[in-house]
C-alpha cells in the first residue's frame, strides 16, 4: 500500500476515515494561524475606531457583535467542517469550535454558504460608516482610517486566504469562501510544513 492510500485511511478525530486524502494528517502550523488572524481583528479595530468617530458607543457594539460573528462562525459552520476537531484549519478555528461546539452532520458547502451572512455586518457596517465620515467630516484620520480599512478587508483579507491560508487547503473545492477571495478551487498545489 502506498503512503498517500495509507494516509487517506488514517482515522479522524471523530468521524473514522475522513476519506480525503493528507487531511487528517496536514497541521497548520500557529504563525500561519497568526497571519490569518491578525488582519480580520484590525479591520474590526479599525472599524471601531471610525464608528466611534460617529459615536462612541457605537465602537463597543460593533466589536461585541464582530466578535460574536466568530463564534456564530464555529458554532454554525465549523461543526459540519472536515476540519473540525484538527489542526489543519488555517485560521484555527479547527481546534478552537470543538472546545465549545458539538460535531453536526450535513452538507458543509450548503450550510456554509446559507449562514455566512453572518458575516457580512463586519465589512458593511465599517464601510458604511466610513462612507458617511468622509460625507460629514472629512479629516486626515477619518479618510486614513477608511483607507485602512479598505485595505484591510478588501485587499489583504482576500489576498491571505488566497495566497497563504486557502492555498494550502486540501478541501477548498467544498468551500464557498473561494468563490470570494478568488482561490482556484482543487487539490493544493503546497502544503504548510508542519510544526
Amino acid at each position: 500500500m502506498t503512503k498517500r492510500a495509507k494516509q487517506s485511511k488514517a482515522p479522524d478525530a471523530d468521524e473514522g476515515d475522513c476519506g480525503i486524502p493528507d487531511k487528517c494528517h496536514r497541521t497548520v502550523p500557529a504563525w500561519l494561524v497568526a497571519v490569518d488572524n491578525a488582519p480580520t481583528i484590525a479591520m474590526f479595530f479599525i472599524g471601531a475606531a471610525m464608528l466611534w468617530l460617529i459615536w462612541w458607543p457605537l465602537a463597543p457594539l460593533f466589536l461585541v457583535y464582530a466578535f460574536g460573528s466568530i463564534v456564530l462562525f464555529w458554532a454554525i459552520i465549523c461543526p459540519y467542517c472536515n476540519h473540525y476537531d484538527t489542526k489543519a484549519c488555517p485560521c484555527g478555528y479547527g481546534v478552537i469550535a470543538p472546545k465549545f461546539f458539538k460535531r453536526k452532520k450535513g452538507d458543509f458547502a450548503r450550510i456554509f454558504k446559507r449562514n455566512l451572512s453572518i458575516m457580512y455586518p463586519d465589512w458593511a457596517i465599517p464601510f458604511i460608516a466610513g462612507v458617511y465620515l468622509l460625507w460629514t467630516s472629512l479629516t486626515p484620520l477619518s479618510i486614513g482610517l477608511f483607507v485602512a480599512f479598505c485595505i484591510v478587508g478588501f485587499a489583504l483579507i482576500p489576498s491571505i486566504s488566497k495566497y497563504v491560508g486557502c492555498a494550502g487547503c486540501e478541501i477548498k473545492s467544498q468551500c464557498p469562501w473561494v468563490s470570494f477571495t478568488g482561490v482556484t478551487p482543487g487539490k493544493a498545489k503546497t502544503r504548510p510544513t508542519k510544526l
